[in-house]
């Protein structure tokens, strides 16, 4: 007995020191492709840090990050916590049929009374122009059933918009994916709506129907934000696309570059860890969109990623468009607008990043009265 238990002992140690000296002698990783983010990077020490916490907290997130081979004790982790049963990991809920559910964002009262001001600033400031307003639900928002509880998106959705002019959210997003939340309208793995829920919703919201489409299978093995962020690897997404049969002329110019491209799709990201920065490449601050539509309408579409895969539906309502996307895009937008000469404004963002992203703000107390 004593011989098993020495022979345990002895085996926990080596396993421990193993943990140790890999974690010292690993190199730390910059970016997780897996998870597509930045990791947490050692952080310098000193008194006012160590003082009041920062240093702990920092010092913490870095060892969680990167440990090694976090990947593989993620796997395991989600494993386990899933076989004895829990329905929610970190902040994403396992719902009917793989779908990974994210949890709503809440907004505080502080941040929503910003947000209302700045949206109605914005609106009274552009109001000679047509401004108009987008805000789609996340895959909690459609499928809140799922995890037991009730839409705490679409309560959020209609306490929001009741502080504004009705005309300004020109249709209810809700009611259109719930029309069709038997259809591929999310991907299960990442926390992006598909190119056929943005297919239906620009339908909608442009009132054309009668546009027909070819499908385009970019990629079948797709594994999204969702499913890395916590190490769940069951099956994969489908990535497509819907081209018009009718398509239209166009060139695209990236943040001020000179070179013109005639394609918004970027075939390089087609079998990437992401393929869903098949549109234009993934975020950028600025894209200004050139067209021969027959239309003379100007836009300027203020966007998060959910715009990405929407825009290739709306290239034949506008003779250009401009796309500014606040995180990334730190200039004076008033100047875009008299430049450009701009006729319309859409604001188009996924419920969880306008809750939670401050960039709108900033953008809007930046412009110069």
């Amino acid at each position: 007995m004593k011989k098993k238990t020495h022979f345990f002992g002895w085996l926990t140690l080596i396993f421990l020191l193993t943990i140790f000296f890999m974690n010292f002698f690993s190199p730390d990783i910059k970016f997780s492709k897996e998870e597509n983010r930045t990791m947490a990077q050692k952080p310098k020490m000193d008194a006012q840090g160590v003082w009041n916490g920062s240093y702990g907290s920092n010092y913490d997130a870095y060892m969680e990050d990167q440990f090694w081979n976090r990947s593989f004790w993620k796997r395991m982790k989600t494993k386990f916590e899933k076989t004895i049963g829990l329905k929610k990991i970190d902040n994403i809920y396992f719902g009917n049929d793989g779908r990974l559910i994210e949890e709503a964002v809440i907004p505080s009262e502080e941040f929503m009374k910003r947000r209302v001001e700045n949206l109605k600033k914005f609106d009274t400031d552009y109001s000679k122009l047509n401004v108009q307003f987008l805000l789609i639900p996340n895959k909690i928002g459609i499928y809140y059933d799922e995890v037991g509880s009730k839409n705490l998106q679409e309560e959020l959705y209609q306490k929001f918009t009741s502080n504004f002019r009705e005309d300004l959210f020109k249709i209810n997003p809700f009611e259109i994916l719930k029309e069709h939340k038997k259809e591929k309208i999310f991907y299960d793995t990442d926390h992006h709506y598909t190119t056929l829920a943005a297919r239906y919703l620009s339908e909608s919201f442009y009132d054309k129907k009668d546009v027909t489409y070819e499908e385009y299978t970019v990629n079948d093995h797709f594994v999204g934000t969702s499913a890395n962020k916590i190490a769940y690897y069951e099956h994969a997404d489908t990535v497509s696309l819907y081209v018009p049969k009718e398509e239209i002329s166009y060139y695209v110019t990236y943040d001020g570059e000179e070179k013109e491209y005639t394609t918004i799709y970027d075939d390089q990201k087609q079998y990437s860890n992401n393929p869903y920065e098949i549109f234009f490449g993934g975020n950028h601050g600025k894209i200004e969109i050139q067209t021969n539509a027959e239309k003379e309408n100007k836009l300027l579409l203020i966007k998060d990623s959910y715009a990405n895969s929407f825009l290739p539906f709306i290239l034949s309502e506008y003779r250009e468009i401009i796309v500014i996307d606040p995180r990334y895009y730190y200039e004076n937008i008033d100047e875009v607008i008299k430049d450009k000469q701009i006729t319309d404004i859409l604001l188009l963002y996924n419920m969880n990043t306008f809750f939670e992203d401050t960039s709108f703000d900033d953008m809007v107390e930046n412009i110069k009265e």
